[in-house]
């Protein structure tokens, strides 16, 4: 704005001062117009200079000649002598006067601007600071760091507002046993150390993780981190910052990832590898050194195809993770089965950050399933597939043959006379002949055949497309003769051979249980045409074997129907004809089929397991017949019963209930023959021996039938306690004076009676087989020349008259 003075009379006066103001108006329209082509600090500076100036001459000088002029123009002095009078009272001394106020005022100026600038300069730097202070805060205290400042000289400690406590060597606070407080013993001398380092200036930072005792004697793990900030001109430390920090999690982590069993590997984004633990090098043999920077790829076994490999990734990417059974190598070439875990680790914005590769060697599991497989579907012995195994090929090659219109063989193999090896030379002996068996059943069959080791000395072989029919044929008549050559066990010369029953799908079956039973049942055929041979299966042999299950089926009926009965056939003592004993024989009154003979149904008994049911109906109604006959006839009255050895082998028990019903019935022990096969002695473990011993025991007698038939020798005969022996018929029917088996009956009773053994012969049917086993010594005589066996009311008339066989 510009100035306009009204007073006419001082209008020169105030003109000059117009003039004088609107120059620094003048002035500063000049410094605006410079802004753009100055900098700030020289605008600041031609400012302040241009103002100091100016206000020095406009008051100093201009304003002071003014206002002297005005005095005296008031006092009645003229316009131009009041000038004069100003002007004097100016003296040149104002020049100077001016000048020293210019010079302070420039002086004081520069002071003063560098002082508003410093300040503002110390302001921001303050700002910023504080700024700067705030944000490392935050980022402590999101991470869970507690930051403190310790005045080493006055003790003091500033610390962030955190749970965790500040390590207490700093506050130096003592707990009541005397130790430093809440920092774990163990740990406490190297963080003493630790620190004391860094203070003498040793290190450049001072770190310490150590634990922090809870006042529930729980620990957990803290990272202690510092620098010393100031020190005097000694060096002596004053100020000490720092940050203090839970790593519970982190230590835990870090001694899983450092301790566990299972190897881990973290590759970054790319796949290449950044870290390895202990357990990696260990498994793998490679070192961090190795692997580091490298692909997992360094580890592949090359036993997996480029489609297995593209399928993990593509589950990795699509699901974040895989997990699978893989074959790897290790660095020294070895390959091996691991179990590997692969998981993505994301980044917040849900890009992959790095991976996590875990695993586990899965040899030894491989091999321990491995070997549970093994001994689940193989044989331990001989190492051919067993039970179970042939089964499942079985029905797996029979869906094949369906679909390929093929035929399929079937070879039931059983040994013949493996028991008799097995007993003589025993069992160790028998497992070698066996594992000597599989080698030659495989070396005969083809590659595609299989060979099944099914139980004991039975195999079975399947035979693969036998478009011919006598490819089976062939191949089992290979297998007998390879059966006939000569076993050598144990520097012994074993002979055995075959037995093979052979049938055919789908000409005989098509489903896999009738194909077995049809194989069994032709074995079965060859052994009975005379064993080391083989026959096929037919329908006479199919519809056997249907007779055989409803003969079963009806003997179980027989027992609760009470269709048995028994007959007795006289033992007559030969010396004086009296009849002293009887054998008890059962009988089956069938309702449809009529009388059925023991030799048709004592088998199927047996296989069926219901003998053992039967053989104690017989005894036990035996007991009752003679206790009846002692009484009512003759008190040495014996009566002899047939026991299947089967009851000796199975329910063991039964021997103790006879024993007892026996004591209950009051009647002597010897009262009861037991008869039984050669056949058992041959079998004889330690179950029948301690039951022969315990029947010797209690007084009860044990008659070996069909003696001569078997494998019976003197040894045997030594080895139990036998009171009779009954020379089979066989050898009685053709007993003449002048033939072989008169030779044999009395070689056979002189031994007997050398063991202190009473002879019985059977089948005895003429007055000359009586007269001659009489003559030579033989004890007594059973047969249809004395009587065929009858029912109890025709026995028991042969008692009345007290019947005696003439001699």
């Amino acid at each position: 704005m510009r100035l306009h003075f009204i007073n006419y009379r001082l209008l020169p006066l105030f003109s000059a001062l117009a003039a004088s103001s609107n120059s620094f108006v003048d002035q500063v329209a000049e410094l605006e117009a410079q802004l753009n082509n100055k900098s700030r600090n020289e605008m600041i500076n031609d400012i302040v200079k241009f103002l100091t100036h100016w206000l020095a001459f406009h008051i100093l000088d201009e304003d002071r000649r003014m206002a002297l002029t005005v005095l005296s123009i008031e006092s009645g002095m003229p316009l131009a002598d009041a000038k004069v009078r100003a002007e004097e009272q100016m003296s040149s001394s104002i020049d100077v006067l001016i000048d020293t106020v210019l010079i302070m005022y420039d002086s004081l100026s520069s002071r003063m601007l560098e002082l508003m600038q410093e300040k503002i300069a110390r302001q921001r730097a303050e700002e910023a600071l504080h700024i700067n202070e705030q944000r490392w805060q935050f980022v402590m205290e999101s991470a869970g760091d507690e930051m403190w400042d310790w005045d080493i000289n006055s003790g003091e400690i500033s610390h962030s507002d955190c749970n965790l406590p500040l390590f207490d060597l700093l506050s130096n606070e003592q707990s009541s046993s005397g130790r430093l407080s809440k920092i774990h013993p163990d740990d406490l001398a190297q963080l003493k150390q630790d620190l004391q380092d860094h203070l003498d200036g040793e290190t450049e930072t001072f770190a310490n993780k150590h634990r922090i005792v809870n006042s529930d004697n729980t620990c957990y793990w803290v990272l202690t981190r510092g620098k010393v900030i100031s020190r005097d001109n000694q060096g002596k430390a004053l100020r000490m910052v720092g940050t203090h920090v839970n790593i519970t999690e982190r230590e835990v982590a870090n001694l899983l990832f450092q301790n566990s069993s299972e190897g881990m590997i973290v590759t970054d984004v790319n796949n290449n590898i950044i870290t390895i633990n202990p357990a990696f090098t260990e498994i793998t043999g490679y070192s961090l050194r190795d692997v580091v920077g490298k692909k997992p790829s360094i580890l592949k076994s090359g036993r997996h195809s480029h489609e297995y490999y593209r399928q993990m990734w593509e589950d990795i990417d699509r699901y974040g993770r895989w997990h699978g059974e893989i074959w790897n190598r290790k660095k020294n070439g070895t390959v091996y089965p691991e179990w590997l875990t692969i998981n993505n680790v994301y980044n917040p914005d849900q890009t992959v950050h790095y991976r996590i590769g875990l695993f586990f060697d899965i040899t030894e599991k491989k091999a321990s399933e491995e070997a549970v497989w093994r001994q689940a579907n193989f044989d331990v012995l001989t190492g051919l597939p067993n039970r179970q195994m042939f089964y499942d090929r079985f029905s797996q090659e029979m869906k094949a043959a369906h679909r390929e219109r093929q035929k399929l063989g079937l070879l039931f193999i059983d040994l013949d006379q493996f028991k008799e090896v097995n007993d003589s030379l025993g069992h160790s002996c028998g497992d070698l002949l066996l594992v000597d068996v599989a080698r030659r059943l495989q070396s005969s069959v083809r590659e595609s055949d299989t060979v099944a080791r099914l139980s004991g000395d039975e195999f079975t072989v399947i035979l693969k497309n036998i478009g011919a029919p006598d490819i089976a044929e062939r191949i089992a008549g290979d297998i007998l003769r390879k059966l006939q050559q000569p076993f050598v066990v144990r520097e012994e010369v074993v002979y055995v051979s075959g037995s093979i029953g052979i049938t055919i799908y789908p000409d005989d079956a098509t489903n896999r249980e009738d194909l077995l039973r049809n194989a069994d049942q032709a074995m079965y055929q060859a052994k009975k045409n005379g064993r080391n041979c083989l026959a096929y299966f037919t329908r006479s042999m199919q519809d056997a074997a249907q007779h055989r299950i409803s003969i079963a089926n009806d003997l179980r009926v027989a027992l609760i129907s009470q269709q048995f009965e028994l007959a007795y056939q006289p033992i007559v003592e030969l010396a004086t004809g009296k009849v002293q004993k009887a054998e008890a024989l059962i009988r089956w009154r069938h309702p449809q089929r009529g009388v059925v003979n023991p030799h048709e149904f004592i088998g199927i008994a047996e296989d069926s397991g219901i003998i053992h049911e039967i053989g104690n109906w017989v005894f036990y109604e035996s007991v009752r017949q003679v206790e009846a006959w002692q009484k009512a006839y003759k008190p040495d009255l014996q009566l002899s019963i047939n026991k299947s050895p089967l009851q000796f082998h199975v329910h063991h028990e039964t021997q103790h209930r006879w024993l007892a019903y026996l004591k209950e019935k009051g009647i002597q022990a010897k009262s009861i023959i037991i008869e039984i096969t050669e056949s058992l002695l041959l079998d004889s473990g330690e179950s029948v021996r301690k039951q022969m011993d315990r029947y010797a025991e209690n007084d009860v007698q044990i008659a070996l039938d069909d003696f001569g038939t078997g494998f019976s020798s003197l040894a045997n005969l030594q080895q139990f306690d036998i009171d009779f022996i009954k020379i089979d018929q066989s050898f009685i029917n053709g007993l003449t004076e002048d033939s072989t088996n008169l030779a044999l009956c009395k070689a056979m009773v002189k031994m007997a009676h050398a063991l202190d053994i009473e002879v019985i012969a059977e089948g005895i049917e003429q007055e000359e087989q009586r007269d001659l086993l009489h003559a030579m010594g033989c004890d007594y005589g059973q047969g249809f020349y004395f009587s065929a066996p009858v029912v109890v009311e025709h026995f028991e008339a042969f008692l009345e008259q007290d019947f005696q066989f003439k001699n």
